[in-house]
């Protein structure tokens, strides 16, 4: 039953990253100077984020596929 939470978690990590990715392309749409810097940081840290999320919904469905060749 832990495949659940950690499924679970890992798409609450992919949502978390489109929205640092969001926060990333407003940074560079500021109507005063674009941060590129800023903007930077924050893509690198929401693909690091989505990585994380996608491994972990990644484990989460090959345990559940483990268990249910275990019960056959």
């Amino acid at each position: 039953m832990l495949f659940w939470i950690r499924e679970i978690v890992g798409w609450a990590l992919v949502l978390g990253s489109v929205v640092l990715i969001w926060i990333g392309i407003r940074f560079l749409k500021d109507p005063s100077p674009p941060q590129f810097v800023e903007a930077s940081i924050t893509m690198f840290t929401a693909l690091a984020v989505m990585r994380f999320g996608l491994m972990l919904v990644r484990v989460s469905t090959a345990a559940r596929i483990c268990l249910n060749e275990r019960d056959r």
